[in-house]
């Protein structure tokens, strides 16, 4: 088995990658994490990870940030999120 360290990093955000919600642009709204991550300073605290489904099909696409999960997310809505979520007094 192969493990990846984490170190440093104290936020992360899950993007369901199911049937449903690759449908929905989940793959667009990885990609716009990833790059909104990068540009806002956060690359070195902040990871996205793709998940298998996670039975919010309804919700497509479905993310988890900061132990809350947000269904129906536009790539428009991720600056702020980024912003609200992921920036803290410590980045």
């Amino acid at each position: 088995m192969s493990t990846k360290r984490f170190d440093g990093f104290c936020h992360f955000v899950f993007v369901c990658q199911g049937k449903d919600c690759s449908k929905h642009g989940s793959k667009a709204i990885q990609q716009k994490f990833s790059h909104e991550i990068k540009s806002q300073g956060l690359k070195s605290v902040a990871r996205v990870i793709n998940t298998k489904c996670t039975d919010r099909c309804k919700e497509a696409p479905a993310i988890i940030i900061k132990e809350r999960w947000l269904g129906k997310v536009k790539e428009r809505e991720i600056p702020y999120l980024v912003s609200r979520y992921l920036k803290t007094d410590k980045n």
